[in-house]
């Protein structure tokens, strides 16, 4: 809250913060890691593609490719996308839960994500490589940088 956050009011990112932390925790996901991602991905949610009607809590699509960005109705429908993505990532196709399944299905139904890069990234490093969430190869320590701040500040 401390740094700009576009449009978003205070009250707005507190709700954000919440879903967060309400459909990732139980799903067994790190609900700090994946708001530390969306931190990093939308500069504290003032980025063009998180601010409203968008909604992209993370940077979904946005590659430079015209048309590939994705948007969503809703800032919770943006989190729990980001969220199901995540899970898809860190999942192989098969072992999720059904909760976690039900949740990546809702994620892909905005982007689908090939089969081969189901299970992939069962630790952040694992985002970070072509073909991956971001080509920068040191994503992963940018996220885990940003966790740790908000760990420092809280």
């Amino acid at each position: 809250l401390a740094r700009p956050h576009g449009s978003y009011a205070q009250a707005d990112v507190q709700a954000i913060a919440s879903e967060y932390f309400t459909v990732a925790g139980p799903l067994g996901l790190d609900p700090l890691l994946a708001a530390s991602q969306m931190i990093e991905e939308t500069a504290h949610l003032s980025s063009f593609w998180s601010q409203p009607p968008r909604h992209n809590m993370a940077g979904i699509g946005v590659t430079g490719e015209p048309g590939a960005e994705v948007s969503f109705p809703t800032a919770a429908e943006g989190v729990r996308a980001h969220i199901g993505r995540l899970l898809a990532y860190a999942l192989k196709k098969g072992t999720e839960t059904p909760g976690q399944s039900s949740l990546i299905a809702e994620a892909m139904a905005f982007r689908p994500l090939p089969d081969d890069r189901r299970g992939v990234a069962p630790t952040l490093a694992g985002l970070a490589g072509p073909g991956r969430w971001a080509a920068d190869p040191q994503y992963g320590t940018k996220v885990a940088w940003v966790a740790n701040q908000v760990t420092q500040t809280a």
